[in-house]
């Protein structure tokens, strides 16, 4: 782990020295028309109960605080899948994310901003499907505490929510090569110049190999650290959109925060960004004007340790989410 995170630093001081790399981001308007649904899904990961975190968002008043900011939200209800306990499914996930992929394709057909509340992130896989069937050319900010690049032959688990990137990238079809007949409506087509990590903290081995490989932008918690988030993002989205030019689909898990932050969830891991940092971060991102879809994911009541630890995840992911948002004119 160490080693991981040693040469990713060195690729971000790279990155960071670069010249041209801080061209002026556009400041725009963001889209008035939203579109939300839930991804109600929890057969990515061991854990039941993050399939219950989109009517929670919605209690804590997401859309209500959405209204007042001046935006149109329209809700698509939930697409929703039961658990099976005890039983490992990846079918279901290949399922379930051809309908993520066609609601988030529908919305965006429709005009307006995708936001989906997961879930777990195995969701991210057809959230960013379905971007990229609509707009082929949408660049993509993975901000998560975990890579997400494993792929079939490379999990140790087998847990789905490890691998919803790789599914997306073309070159690393033929490591999630399945008997599966679930996945004949995917067409990987994100080119991995047109995905950025920030927030990394752990990271396989393999996962790390393919960044390498691909020359993925990363900015792992240590380097924020020393640059700062700012530096962070804007250097992330100059590196996949250098012309300013292309959408922007940001996938947001919650365990990317410190676990004094979002207790509730379920992979934590120390030393993670502060809700202060995360709420740059989209607020940076919001600023370009093109962002065209979010992800929320990770929620989970079932792990924690209070009805406070609950409110406290919660109420960072609706601030998360309104950050990101921004306010209409």
């Amino acid at each position: 782990m160490h080693c991981v995170l040693q040469k990713s630093r060195l690729i971000t001081e790279h990155i960071c020295s670069a010249k041209n790399l801080r061209h002026s981001l556009r400041w725009k308007s963001t889209k008035s028309e939203i579109g939300l649904f839930g991804a109600c899904f929890d057969q990515g990961q061991p854990h039941q109960g993050v399939g219950e975190a989109p009517s929670l968002i919605r209690q804590a008043g997401l859309l209500d605080k959405l209204r007042k900011n001046g935006f149109n939200v329209k809700d698509y209800g939930d697409l929703e899948v039961h658990r099976v306990e005890g039983k490992v499914d990846s079918d279901a996930v290949l399922r379930f994310n051809k309908d993520v992929s066609e609601r988030v394709a529908s919305i965006l057909n429709e005009d307006k901003l995708c936001v989906t509340l997961g879930g777990d992130h195995s969701v991210g896989l057809g959230t960013v499907a379905g971007h990229l069937k609509v707009d082929p050319e949408a660049v993509v900010l993975w901000v998560d505490a975990h890579a997400d690049i494993n792929t079939i032959a490379s999990s140790d688990s087998g847990n789905m929510h490890g691998m919803p990137v790789s599914f997306n990238i073309l070159q690393l079809e033929d490591e999630n090569r399945t008997t599966s007949t679930e996945l004949s409506w995917l067409n990987p087509s994100l080119s991995p110049s047109r995905l950025a990590y920030i927030g990394l903290r752990d990271v396989d081995a393999a996962e790390w190999k393919y960044i390498q490989k691909f020359s993925i932008p990363s900015f792992p918690v240590q380097a924020i650290d020393r640059i700062g988030i700012r530096q962070a993002v804007e250097s992330a989205i100059n590196m996949v959109d250098p012309r300013g030019e292309r959408n922007i689909h940001l996938s947001f898990d919650i365990d990317v925060l410190d676990p004094v932050e979002a207790p509730a969830t379920g992979t934590k891991v120390r030393g993670g960004l502060s809700l202060r940092e995360a709420l740059t971060l989209c607020e940076l991102v919001q600023e370009t004007g093109r962002l065209t879809a979010l992800d929320l994911v990770e929620v989970n009541p079932f792990l924690a340790r209070s009805q406070h630890d609950i409110e406290q995840t919660v109420e960072a992911a609706v601030e998360v989410i309104l950050a990101a948002m921004g306010r209409v004119d």
